[in-house]
């Protein structure tokens, strides 16, 4: 194995990475709030560039949440919270999400890095690009994304309000698969305009909502590795009812005090307890999206934030699905990063299994070309989506798909220059990781053309 440097100065490199930039993105997951919303934020270099990743590091380096969400805030003097941000902005700037950033603000505002003699400059700038236009600028001009495939429910939004000229959306779901508590099922009955009284009625609502949504999706997501394993086991009709009828039999609230403030809140059952239910519902989303022709995202892999438990996510936990399912199509996120490998084995040993690099480059430049090169002597080439931005901020997609095209076009250039690759077959490989796969899982039918009313 020869050295990045080596590589990178290589002519195969060089004509790798012009065929590289050259394709036209399906980006496989996005997390990106409407444009409008975007433009009516106060936006500056710390509130707006800093909502998730890098403040993770931020996080990691010493920093308290005090401080965050200080840091964030755009109402306090912006040389004050530089002040306050700049000692921990030194302390990560070795990292991916630091990078992603500053290849951003360079790319798309033209200055040199987040740093003291560039942030109220670049501040000023990104004030005065935020208008109508900012994603098709970033996402189509610079970024070269034709569309991405995004998960909006975080921010309550409906999938039939996504911009089909930008994004196709994915749905979660998870007000049916995580019903807790009885207000929950009072919330689906409003939703749905019609009473549920037992768990075949919850999902009878389901199906039906599943049917009304389909015409607008490219694929449901799975997100529950954030609250507990991802084995989903074969829970019977039997258990989950049993879960779903003491759900439903409450009646109480509980007080809950936080920080001075005191309410009531819907009494609710644990997560372990919920599991049986949870179970059901997850199994039962598959079968929909099976019947449906859709694709199942599932998040495996490391959790973004800080503190959580990573042996959650192994995806090797979802081997019993990929058993059961041989029609799902099954799109795991993030490489299963740390489970890289883990990840390879699977996508090698089940057809229906997908490897998906969204947030990887970022997460870790190094170990996204390690797995790559892993993956294209493991796994054919069909099963792996080399790109998803996975941001909430649009700066940085332009930064992450920057660092997926350089990761991208230096693997195929080792691939040339030491496992007998021939150009032709790298450029070919280029098109398939960046846009040829995810046009194939989830667009079979070609790229919407128009949005949908």
């Amino acid at each position: 194995m020869g050295s990045v440097k080596s590589v990178v100065k290589s002519e195969s490199y060089a004509e790798i990475r012009r065929v590289v930039d050259q394709v036209r993105v399906i980006d496989s997951h996005e997390h990106l709030a409407p444009e409008e919303h975007r433009v009516k934020e106060d936006v500056d270099a710390l509130a707006t560039l800093f909502p998730h990743y890098a403040s993770s590091d931020l996080v990691s380096s010493g920093m308290s949440i005090e401080d965050l969400i200080y840091v964030r805030n755009p109402k306090t003097p912006l040389k004050q919270r530089w002040d306050r941000f700049s000692p921990y902005w030194e302390k990560m700037q070795n990292t991916g999400y630091a990078r992603a950033l500053n290849i951003a603000v360079k790319g798309l505002y033209g200055v040199e890095g987040i740093g003291e003699d560039t942030y109220v400059e670049l501040s000023k700038r990104m004030k005065e690009a935020n208008k109508k236009g900012l994603y098709r600028w970033i996402l189509k001009e610079k970024s070269g994304i034709d569309i991405a495939i995004t998960d909006i429910e975080p921010f309550g939004l409906k999938v039939t309000e996504v911009d089909r000229e930008l994004f196709a959306p994915v749905s979660r779901f998870e007000d049916f698969v995580l019903v807790k508590e009885r207000a929950a099922v009072n919330a689906l009955e409003r939703r749905c305009g019609s009473g549920i009284h037992t768990l075949d009625d919850l999902v009878k609502a389901f199906e039906s909502e599943f049917q009304r949504l389909r015409p607008y999706l490219a694929g449901v997501k799975i997100a529950l590795a954030y609250n507990r394993i991802i084995h989903f086991e074969k829970t019977t009709h039997s258990e989950a009812e049993k879960v779903f009828n003491r759900i439903y039999s409450q009646r109480g609230f509980k007080t809950l005090e936080v920080e001075g403030w005191r309410g009531r809140i819907p009494e609710g059952i644990s997560w372990e307890d919920a599991k049986p239910f949870q179970d059901f519902m997850v199994h039962k989303m598959i079968q929909l999206a099976i019947r449906h022709n859709l694709p199942v995202q599932i998040h495996t892999g490391l959790q973004e934030g800080n503190e959580n438990i990573v042996s959650n996510s192994n995806p090797i936990h979802l081997v019993n699905l990929f058993l059961e399912y041989r029609e799902a199509k099954v799109d795991i996120f993030h490489g299963g990063y740390p489970y890289l490998s883990e990840l390879a084995t699977l996508a090698k040993n089940f057809q229906n299994v997908y490897i998906d690099m969204a947030w990887l480059h970022v997460l870790s430049p190094a170990a996204s070309r390690r797995a790559l090169s892993e993956w294209l002597d493991t796994v054919p080439a069909n099963k792996i989506i080399g790109f998803g931005g996975d941001y909430r901020v649009v700066e940085g997609v332009y930064g992450h798909v920057m660092m997926a095209r350089e990761n991208i076009a230096h693997t195929l250039a080792e691939k040339v220059e030491y496992d007998g690759y021939t150009i032709e077959e790298a450029s070919f490989l280029a098109e398939r990781l960046l846009r040829g796969n995810a046009l194939e899982l989830f667009f079979p039918k070609g790229l919407p053309r128009r949005r949908l009313k």
